[in-house]
């Protein structure tokens, strides 16, 4: 035998069943006493409702009510554009030359840098009496501007999809290197493009 429905029980205490299947709801009701108690609890509840005689709250209450459970919206992230001063990690000038090199030699100065989660390359190389420079980066997201200046110059160079970059030849002197990137700056505070 089927369990009664809620909806059975409900039309049983609203009145809405036709006779043969009212007489029939009473009877499988009278050898159940889950489906009893089941019943006895809906037509409190309606009973409750029926005699619910509660006012609506005013408008001005409800939107009140309704504006302090909204959540707040969170605030715009700030736009926060780091700057990272790059760790030199390695210069070539400062390491030991090879048993039977000369002193003069004519290879480019290679420096290597960490700024967080990106590495630089740097290579510097004097020619007629101007430096060039140039580097790479590895990292994420590098489409960006390489600016290397001083008080008496600047120049810049893009960042190729390589990371690479390639600077205009510039005078000897001491110089900051910044490398503008989407999500931060890396800086070089002090390169020395001296003899």
């Amino acid at each position: 035998m089927k369990p009664l429905t809620t909806e059975q029980l409900l039309d049983l205490i609203e009145n809405r069943l036709p006779p043969a299947e009212e007489a029939a709801v009473r009877a499988r009701l009278a050898v159940d006493p889950a489906a009893q108690a089941e019943l006895q609890s809906l037509a409190e509840l309606i009973n409750l409702m029926r005699d619910d005689d509660s006012v609506d709250a005013p408008e001005y209450v409800i939107a009140r009510a309704v504006r302090l459970i909204r959540p707040i919206a969170p605030a715009p992230a700030p736009n926060l554009f780091r700057r990272i001063v790059a760790t030199l990690l390695r210069d070539s000038r400062q390491m030991p030359l090879a048993a039977g090199l000369r002193a003069a030699q004519t290879t480019p100065r290679s420096l290597a840098y960490s700024a967080d989660e990106y590495e630089l390359d740097v290579q510097i190389t004097s020619r007629a009496g101007f430096w060039q420079v140039r580097g790479q980066i590895f990292g994420a997201d590098l489409a960006g501007v390489v600016t290397l200046a001083n008080a008496d110059q600047s120049v810049q160079a893009p960042i190729n999809e390589l990371g690479e970059f390639d600077m205009p030849p510039v005078a000897e002197g001491v110089y900051t290197l910044r490398v503008a990137l989407p999500a931060c700056e890396i800086v070089i505070e002090r390169l020395e493009l001296l003899p």
